[in-house]
């Protein structure tokens, strides 16, 4: 059957905007000890294989499906559809016993390129893992079986499981991997279930409905399962601990010989006074929307959000002094130049503002003095240096460029990563400038010659933080496992490894004094380190959601948090 190219898409999201995310090096056992399934030929013993092995996914883009697809010790590994977890925030996998998974965010991985990602979650339960099937031996008129979790369309908006029988159609030029048609009934909420062949084996991950232009005919598409497996092999995933739920990666020895634990003999009244913070002030900001970026000074604060807004506030009495519409997309990171004349801002429309602060402070005038473009992707880094005079800026696009702040020319473009940059810092004594990327890596920078002069391996998930000690001869970098490193710049040797929070930690700073690392985690909670010995000090809780930017002001005295909550706390010494 010669199906026509000019297809309707009717179920299918932001499937031909796909971002690259990075490839999780951890050394694990592929061990499947699970139940084995029986493979059928009936269509009732495969409507029972699909029914053991499609998971329903419950989240931020409302509901979808999945097959359990491995098992790496008590960590299940669910293959689904990128569009159906492609939005930030909490997810569930519902698996065929009723029981209800949570999953780790930043723990899920979209197959670069293509419509499909991996979900971990921890179970002690054995659930049956999919068998694979050979999606090379289907051709028109084959039959195929799809499972998953629709969406019912009663008043009580219930979900049951269901499987459909049906028939090969043909194959397409592969469109975000969706290559295979049949012509199974499938419905919303249906993304990401299995496809399987006449004796049960998996061999495609099912996805989107088109219509046959010019007839009534429904044609289904799917992912071959051969598209996940030749990635899989290429990589390692990451393991889920079931208690206490926390994320951990095999440590090496040095990681092994220098992991910390937390200092929890101090009491309250022993502790150092520069860590008494308590919150002085709580705002709420449903004005300005999830907070992404904040730069603390002594009088004032200001604040990158998702909405595109940056507002800044006066840090004595938390008032808010003038807020505007700085891009048309999220501002994830802004920065303040030394002078506290300039706001410069990055965002996700891939653009570089350059903005006027008036001298005296009260702020209610905000000039745009340059939009700078020049990345090919969103902007999610800013770092001044110290002099004040250049500037730069980590993207998407994998890169790092260096610009002159008062002319806006491009000085460099660093390129060293082969994923997207997520974190840049510029060293105290302006000499060097730091990049964390999701391939894991930490690139060490000479800003004179634009050159690499050290590459650390992290072996751990993205870095999504990096910030450079008061002497400019060690870096803290923290990252979506949770995983605080410090490293000595001079050697490239893990100096401590703190394991503490979580989950991603997306924000750390270093005291003004240099003595305490201050860390903001989407486990809600700020942590104090001594960056001496890598002790956890101090823990602060007072965010109902993710932390997604912490900061210090200069003389010390006062922490700002913010985090998808839209809550703005100011903590200060009493």
């Amino acid at each position: 059957m010669n199906l026509k190219r000019s297809i309707v898409i009717i179920i299918i999201s932001n499937l031909l905007n796909i971002n690259i995310t990075n490839i999780v090096s951890i050394t694990t056992t592929n061990a499947l000890i699970t139940p084995k399934i029986t493979l059928g030929s009936t269509e009732s013993e495969i409507n029972k294989i699909a029914a053991a092995i499609t998971v329903r996914i419950d989240g931020q883009n409302g509901s979808g499906s999945g097959v359990i697809v491995e098992k790496q010790e008590d960590t299940y590994y669910v293959l689904t559809n990128w569009h159906v977890v492609n939005k930030v925030g909490d997810y569930q996998v519902r698996t065929p016993d009723g029981k209800m998974h949570p999953v780790y965010y930043t723990l899920i991985k979209q197959v670069p390129n293509v419509d499909l990602a991996i979900i971990p979650f921890s179970s002690s339960q054995n659930y049956p893992i999919a068998e694979k099937g050979d999606p090379n031996q289907l051709v028109p008129g084959t039959n195929v079986f799809v499972g998953g979790w629709p969406r019912s369309g009663s008043n009580l908006q219930q979900r049951i499981f269901l499987s459909t029988a049906g028939v090969v159609r043909g194959r397409q030029e592969s469109v975000a991997g969706y290559s295979l048609l049949y012509d199974n009934l499938v419905r919303a909420g249906m993304s990401g279930g299995p496809v399987l062949n006449e004796e049960g084996g998996l061999v495609a991950i099912n996805g989107i409905v088109k219509l046959q232009e010019n007839s009534d005919l429904i044609v289904s598409g799917g992912i071959e399962i051969n598209t996940f497996w030749n990635w899989r092999q290429r990589v390692s995933l990451p393991i889920v601990s079931q208690i206490p739920q926390t994320i951990h990666t095999p440590a090496s020895p040095a990681e092994t010989t220098n992991s910390v634990p937390a200092d929890t003999s101090i009491k309250e009244d022993e502790r150092e006074t520069s860590l008494n913070f308590t919150l002085a002030k709580a705002i709420t900001d449903e004005i300005s929307g999830i907070v992404n970026s904040i730069v603390a000074l002594n009088a004032y604060i200001v604040i990158g959000s998702s909405n595109g807004m940056i507002s800044v506030w006066d840090i004595k009495n938390g008032e808010i002094i003038a807020i505007w519409k700085a891009h048309p997309d999220s501002v994830n990171s802004v920065a303040v130049t030394p002078d506290e004349q300039f706001v410069i801002s990055g965002s996700d429309d891939k653009t570089i503002k350059i903005w006027k602060l008036p001298k005296n402070k009260n702020i209610t005038d905000i000039i745009l003095v340059r939009t700078i473009p020049g990345h090919a992707d969103v902007v999610d880094g800013i770092a001044i240096a110290p002099n004040g005079k250049i500037f730069a800026s980590g993207s998407w696009d994998g890169t790092i460029k260096i610009w002159n702040l008062g002319s806006g020319k491009l000085l460099h473009t660093l390129e060293g990563h082969s994923e997207i940059v997520n974190a840049i810092t510029i060293s105290p004594d302006g000499q060097f400038l730091a990049s964390g990327s999701k391939d894991n890596m930490i690139n060490l920078w000479n800003l004179t010659t634009a050159q690499v002069v050290r590459t650390i391996n992290t072996n751990s998930l993205s870095i999504l933080s990096v910030v450079f000690s008061s002497d400019s001869q060690s870096l803290v970098s923290s990252s979506s496992d949770g995983v605080i490193n410090m490293w000595n710049l001079q050697t490239g040797e893990l100096i401590h490894s703190l394991k503490e929070h979580l989950d991603g930690v997306w924000s750390i700073v270093i005291t003004p004094d240099g003595k305490t690392l201050i860390s903001g985690s989407w486990d809600k909670t700020i942590k104090f380190w001594e960056l001496s010995t890598g002790k956890l000090k101090r823990s602060l809780s007072g965010h109902s959601s993710y932390i997604s930017a912490v900061a210090i002001t200069p003389d010390g005295q006062t922490i700002v948090s913010g985090g998808w909550d839209r809550k703005i706390n100011i903590w200060k010494v009493p």
